[in-house]
């Protein structure tokens, strides 16, 4: 629905459209979207409306709640956010603010820390899935930004164009919510658990302090 909406305000002339009643429309309001999701669909859904917005070229606004950090990041970073995310915060009359916070979204949740957490103990549990694909890549964003590279396969083993492309197989932008989920091989579990160890092996900052 979202995507016909888009798709309708994208026509400027307000005579070419193929319906009018759209045409004062300036607001889409979404409130938690993913509260029933498990993280599988919870990404596949930050991803997607973020590709929604993005074709967006009217002036139409999109305001989004969520209280899941998880799907706040990857549309965080999906959309690369610079300066209108906000937290809601809470004084201690009773009353609340509406906080912009600026920057990476890392300042918001520590997200960085959360991120090597779930795929070092998917990792040791050998329960790697098409997700993890996904927070790989949000990981070695992060650990490109930090470190002032351009892209992040910069960051990748020598064969970085090989690897990259491993990676983006399973970073779906187009896969529907009510699609199966295709496991990864145990080869492409491989894969996860190699550019991983590389990342924290290379970019010491990542590591704990002795």
């Amino acid at each position: 629905m979202l995507e016909q909406v888009v798709e309708v305000l994208n026509i400027p002339e307000e005579s070419d459209r193929e319906t009018d009643k759209l045409n004062k429309l300036e607001y889409i309001f979404i409130d938690d979207p993913v509260s029933s999701l498990d993280d599988n669909h919870l990404i596949q859904m930050a991803v997607n409306l973020a590709e929604v917005i993005r074709k967006s070229e009217s002036q139409l606004k999109f305001i989004i709640t969520t209280h899941s950090p998880l799907f706040y990041n990857v549309l965080f970073n999906e959309l690369k956010i610079k300066n209108n995310g906000y937290m809601l915060e809470k004084n201690e009359d009773g009353s609340f603010d509406l906080d912009t916070r600026y920057g990476d979204s890392n300042k918001n949740f520590s997200y960085h820390r959360h991120l090597i957490d779930i795929i070092k103990q998917a990792i040791e549990e050998n329960k790697i899935e098409k997700y993890h694909f996904t927070l790989l890549r949000n990981l070695y964003e992060k650990a490109a930004n930090f470190l002032g590279y351009g892209q992040w396969s910069d960051l990748l083993p020598d064969d970085k164009e090989l690897y990259a492309a491993r990676v983006m197989n399973f970073y779906s932008h187009r896969t529907l919510l009510n699609e199966e989920v295709a496991q990864p091989t145990e080869a492409e579990k491989q894969i996860v658990k190699v550019l991983f160890n590389h990342l924290i092996d290379n970019a010491k900052f990542w590591k704990e302090s002795d």
